[in-house]
């Protein structure tokens, strides 16, 4: 064999060795940068490590393991853990630095599990716990000591971030926000797993404030507050599932700031804590649309507070299953504090049942007008059906009360009019009409 051909043969086999040794040992990880708990095989040992050492645009893989670290995300990346098995804890115990305020004043005020302050930022497959237990905070809730303020948190100090995703992630154990969408920018929290997010009267599991975005398939237990957006410039909240939390899913402000109407349609809420709510709309400036929504065994279904501007929120084809004592939906023109307004709400298809008060309308200023349409609905085995105290009239023609001889009659739980407004009942449907 000629020198040249003995060099090409061994160039081969060294090439099928290097494979097999590679294939063999797992030490050659793909494209991207990755983080195992020991810094082995040319991995990061720290999350902020290869986070600090990316590109724009890199993939960070994170092995199985516990890495206990506050975070910085500081580069367009993808972070991604191999499940639950990843598991990312406070390294810092301070859950509560300040009242009210997520970040404190400062972006490192308080202990933030994950602090983005970049574009184009995405958290994937992993669990992120606020409770450290080689940490001690003191501040006990769901039987847990909580360590972390925040989970995952955009820094709005430094700006607005957009394309934040947060997809397949456990957040369980903190103070004050589970995941948090706060710099005005666009988002998408999809398929997460949110739990034991009740530190003080101000905590949400996952919240957007002032920018546009979706929620969808996300699941929330133990939260003072469940899901909701802030003067939202569009907002999606789809197919989430909701339990023992204060109040599943509301819109505070939407279209305050421009934007457009926020949709939360296909929720299912449950079981909700003493006095919580399903759903509710307060202060829009644009017509949200709750639609299809499931809402069971809270203190109320659903509820629409005085309007910004002259709009209506449409509630179509929602189920409220409710309690002893519950109301099925309220319609106030009160503000909760930030004063009085008319409001104007239309319900449509909707079963409202099983409440103490289907449907119950109140006016705290005597010049405004709540103004509520109430068609083509199941308004069924409620003890009242419309307790109507908004000083006005309500049209509530052409909706099932239980049986065919309408609401009041022998047999029919329902009453109307009680509080001396007048409830326009007749014509009444003699059948269910599909529900």
């Amino acid at each position: 064999m000629s020198q040249v051909r003995k060099a090409m043969a061994l160039a081969a086999m060294l090439v099928v060795l290097a494979f097999v040794t590679v294939a063999s040992s797992g030490t050659v990880e793909a494209a991207g940068l990755c983080v195992n708990p020991g810094g082995t095989h040319g991995c990061y040992a720290s999350i902020q490590a290869a986070i600090n050492a990316a590109a724009s645009g890199s993939t960070i893989n994170i092995k199985a393991g516990t890495y206990r670290e506050n975070v910085t995300v500081t580069q367009s990346v993808t972070l991604t853990g191999t499940g639950d098995n990843t598991i990312v804890e406070p390294a810092v115990s301070n859950p509560n630095p300040c009242t009210g305020s997520s970040l404190c004043g400062s972006p490192n005020a308080a202990s933030n599990i994950f602090l983005v302050q970049a574009n184009n930022v995405t958290i994937q497959n992993m669990l992120l716990d606020g409770h450290n237990p080689l940490l001690t905070s003191g501040i006990v809730r769901g039987g847990v000591d909580l360590d972390a303020r925040n989970g995952i948190i955009e820094n709005f100090y430094a700006g607005v971030f957009n394309n934040l995703q947060v997809r397949h992630v456990t957040i369980k154990n903190i103070y004050l926000r589970g995941v948090y969408a706060s710099s005005g920018g666009t988002f998408t929290f999809r398929d997460n797993v949110v739990q034991n997010v009740q530190g003080d009267y101000y905590s949400i599991a996952m919240f957007n404030f002032g920018g546009s975005g979706v929620f969808a398939n996300n699941r929330v237990s133990y939260a003072n507050d469940a899901i909701s957006a802030n003067w939202s410039m569009g907002t999606q909240f789809l197919n989430n599932t909701v339990t023992q939390s204060g109040s599943g899913v509301h819109t505070d402000n939407n279209g305050g700031s421009g934007g457009v109407a926020d949709l939360i349609r296909g929720n299912e809420i449950s079981n909700c804590a003493a006095n919580g709510y399903g759903i509710f709309v307060f202060v829009p400036y644009v017509s949200p649309t709750v639609a299809d929504n499931d809402i069971s065994h809270c203190s109320v279904g659903l509820a629409a507070y005085g309007e910004a501007a002259p709009v209506t929120t449409t509630f179509s084809d929602n189920t409220v299953n409710g309690m002893k004592g519950s109301t099925g939906v309220f319609i106030t023109d009160d503000q909760l504090g930030y004063g009085a307004n008319s409001i104007s709400v239309v319900f449509l298809g909707n079963v409202i049942k099983n409440n103490a008060i289907g449907f119950d309308l109140e006016r705290t200023v005597s010049s405004n007008t709540v103004a509520a349409t109430l068609h083509n609905n199941d308004i069924e085995n409620n003890t009242t059906g419309v307790n109507n105290n908004s000083g006005g009239t309500t049209d509530a023609t052409h909706n099932w009360w239980g049986c065919a001889k309408g609401p009041g009659a022998p047999g029919c739980n329902n009453i109307v009019n009680v509080g001396g407004s007048v409830t326009n009942y007749i014509p009444f449907l003699k059948k269910p009409n599909g529900h």
